[in-house]
């Protein structure tokens, strides 16, 4: 996995929040503070093409013709243009990879917001302090990432922590502020190097931080009373891709053994998570809870490599090593017999059975076959709960259902009683010789061969010991070729 990176903000956070249309005046140091404020941001416009150095200038003749401390009988106009002034000095000198300084200017602007602070609802003065709190936090984080000292890093998280909360509290509607405290929270993975991505490891708080930001976006928490204020703060232009990102690392904090390297493959095969669905607080299987997480990140952006990969990941044999053991998948399936189907139709909307009949009838027609030709024995493998037998009941004589799970298949029994003719426990490859001398005609796996990570068992069983008449219908999650080639 790459390294995980901040929901940054606009580069000049500042450039357009101060209300730079007041005119310069007369008032001493503060009409030239504007000026110095308006030059600086100009020049870094175009900071790329050599401005940067001229621009910190500017910066610094406007800082240093500031007063020494913020007082609460400076107007508030004088607080913001102090505020505003510290932290684009700040931006640019981490622009320039001058970390220390950067800090120290961020800091500054936050504690002239502190002592000015009458503890009032100053919406414009709160967002350009959340913004320098922000700033503050990026600059922790940065330094955090950089750390050799394992102490040192998470002091610098922690710092980070604490900057991204005041930003939070001064601008409850700044979900790139929550989206940002949850990485530093509970970053997953590796960055390109191989090293561990630094975070705190505070996982549920971390889900929490992502689901704020995911309630901003989407308008979730709003009511008409809100009206206006309840607009996001700098909303991006792709919400749906932010909000789908959000949901993946979501998913990725309910199952982090599974992307850290080094952690104990077992960590996870009975840990229980909960998670807030719809303002109501499910526990489930850990990895079912990711499932639902990764599928909501696809739904929102159906590119998104990392959730069809993570999705695939939790949901068949990969997540146990990247082999194919029949004792883990069938220990996975015996854990979640009872939920298996309230998860994956209900919650997660799972529809492939009725997409797979479907696709069979088109196949059948293109080959001139009638759609309701009857099958004189149909083998289900990985039957499940019967949700693919029942679209291939009424073209089968014989049904037969095959599962690894004792536990899922007694929930068929129950769940549709009548739907089976029969029905097998096992490995699918080892029953399939069993049926070497008698006719299969159709050969039924709605995405069961995802649990196999070497599929060319399973299809010469197939191939040699069934007789040539048999039909096979399948269906397979689509990933990307990366993940396919992995």
């Amino acid at each position: 996995m790459g390294k995980i990176t901040c929901f940054l903000l606009p580069v000049l956070i500042l450039a357009s929040s101060f209300p730079i249309t007041l005119a310069a005046n007369n008032d001493g140091w503060f009409g030239k503070a504007i000026e110095l404020l308006r030059k600086g941001n100009s020049l870094m416009q175009v900071a790329e093409v050599g401005k940067l150095e001229e621009a910190i200038e500017v910066y610094q003749l406007g800082v240093d013709s500031l007063p020494t401390q913020c007082d609460k009988s400076m107007e508030k106009k004088h607080v913001q243009i102090i505020i505003s002034l510290h932290t684009q000095y700040g931006q640019a000198l981490q622009y320039k990879g001058n970390l220390e300084g950067a800090i120290e200017a961020f800091r500054t602007a936050c504690i002239c917001q502190r002592e000015w602070s009458d503890g009032g609802q100053n919406e414009a003065l709160n967002q350009l302090a959340s913004s320098a709190y922000s700033s503050l936090g990026m600059a922790y984080q940065t330094a955090a990432s950089s750390a050799t000292d394992v102490e040192l890093q998470r002091e610098q998280l922690q710092l980070s922590v604490r900057a991204y909360g005041h930003a939070t509290k001064l601008d409850p509607l700044s979900w790139a502020n929550f989206a940002n405290l949850a990485v530093i929270l509970a970053d997953v993975g590796h960055d390109e190097n191989g090293n561990k991505v630094p975070s705190l490891e505070m996982y549920e708080e971390g889900i929490l931080a992502y689901q704020k930001a995911i309630d901003i976006l989407t308008g979730a928490n709003a009511s008409e009373k809100d009206g206006s204020n309840s607009i996001p703060t700098d909303p991006p232009e792709n919400i749906q891709e932010v909000v789908a990102e959000l949901q993946y690392r979501i998913g990725l904090c309910l199952v982090p053994f599974l992307f850290t390297q080094g952690n104990d493959e077992e960590t996870g095969d009975d840990k229980q998570c909960t998670l807030t669905i719809d303002s109501n607080p499910i526990t489930r299987s850990c990895f079912e809870l990711s499932a639902f997480q990764f599928h909501k990140a696809c739904q929102h952006d159906q590119r998104h490599q990392g959730a069809q990969n993570a999705l695939v990941l939790v949901t068949a044999d990969a997540s146990f090593g990247m082999s194919t053991d029949t004792d883990k998948v069938k220990l996975l399936f015996e854990d979640y017999a009872s939920n298996f189907e309230e998860s994956l139709v209900d919650e997660l909307g799972y529809n492939a059975f009725h997409r797979m009949r479907a696709g069979f009838d088109r196949a059948l027609a293109q080959q001139n076959e009638p759609t309701g030709k009857i099958f004189t024995k149909v083998v289900d493998a990985g039957c499940g709960t019967g949700l693919a037998g029942v679209e291939f009941r009424n073209i089968s004589q014989t049904l037969i259902g095959v599962d690894l799970s004792p536990s899922i298949i007694e929930q068929a029994k129950i769940k549709r009683p009548g739907l089976y003719n029969s029905f097998q426990t096992g490995d699918i490859k080892l029953l399939l010789q069993g049926y070497a001398q008698e006719q299969i005609s159709l050969f039924v796996a709605a995405d069961t061969f995802i649990y196999f990570n070497d599929l060319s068992d399973l299809f010469a069983s197939y191939r040699l010991e069934l007789k040539m008449a048999a039909m096979l219908s399948s269906h397979l999650r689509m990933c990307h070729r990366k993940a396919r080639r992995g």
